[in-house]
């Protein structure tokens, strides 16, 4: 059972600090980074990791999106993607609950908690990927003129379509749009991330938003999840308060300040640095999975 100590709320503060920074940044909540280090390092339970991380992002995702002061465009797709991700959430967090219902399964004749192994594994095989996807895209420009992509998802220009002037491209296929939603609504409730993880990627490759606009797009949908999560996870009891209002401390200052280091960055800086930023995460991730299988 997890002990509150001056240590464990310092530490909670320091780390809240430096997920906001990088929430800030590169358009991401931090859940990512905070599920595993509030259970490999304070020990926390991974159902109470998880809800406390989504209520958590809430604050500094409500600094980042008033310092970025998104336009009009920027919040009609999001608006877009509610309903999914609202039912996203939902599904995510009713299979959390499950998990933690289960208990234990034998993983090579051991018995490991059910809801640990599923959460970590899930990130490492999301993490591995991005992390790869980002260097990968990030290193092919250096040598080469920057050449506008164009989004997956518009060779499928699936009816009804949305027309949103402010965003490059301005076409957005509405079903496709919702079952992006869903996908990241359930990461969300499932894992405890924002959905800025899969959004930043997906904006970029799949609709084929400049890397600012998607950073900037991806600051309000995260705020929009946070939200939907908070409340979910509350229900279920697995928001831990003080951790909370501990990692907010300096959660929401970090955000702020990573915000405008945000947008003074170039797009392959940011690419490559959130590629780091996640192989990082990937590896307290496979180094807390490898402590449940010893």
């Amino acid at each position: 059972m997890f002990e509150w100590t001056l240590t464990s709320i310092l530490i909670s503060a320091a780390v809240g600090s430096a997920v906001g920074f990088l929430s800030g940044v590169f358009g991401v909540g931090g859940g990512f980074l905070l599920v595993p280090i509030l259970n490999a390092a304070l020990g926390i339970p991974m159902s109470i990791a998880v809800g406390s991380t989504a209520c958590y992002t809430l604050g500094p995702a409500t600094t980042a999106m008033l310092a970025r002061r998104p336009a009009a465009g920027f919040l009609q797709l999001p608006l877009i993607l509610a309903g999914g991700l609202l039912a996203g959430v939902w599904c995510g967090t009713a299979a959390l609950s499950s998990l933690k219902s289960a208990a234990t399964v034998s993983l090579f004749g051991k018995q490991v908690p059910a809801v640990d192994l599923m959460v970590l594994s899930s990130y490492a095989v999301l993490m591995t990927g991005i992390a790869i996807m980002s260097f990968v895209d990030g290193l092919k420009k250096v040598h080469g003129p920057t050449v506008r992509r164009r989004g997956l998802l518009s060779f499928v220009p699936l009816p009804p379509i949305a027309v949103i002037s402010d965003l490059r491209p301005s076409r957005y296929s509405i079903p496709l749009l919702a079952w992006t939603g869903l996908i990241v609504g359930f990461l969300s409730g499932f894992l405890g991330m924002s959905g800025g993880l899969v959004l930043v990627p997906a904006a970029i490759y799949l609709l084929g938003l400049r890397v600012h606009d998607a950073t900037t797009m991806t600051i309000v949908i995260v705020w929009l999840v946070s939200l939907q999560s908070t409340f979910m996870h509350a229900l279920h009891s697995h928001v831990e308060l003080k951790l909370v209002v501990a990692l907010l401390i300096c959660g929401t200052i970090g955000a702020n300040i990573g915000s405008q280091v945000g947008m003074r960055l170039q797009g392959r800086q940011l690419k490559l640095g959130f590629g780091t930023l996640v192989l990082v995460a990937a590896a307290i991730v496979f180094a807390r999975l490898w402590m449940l299988w010893r």
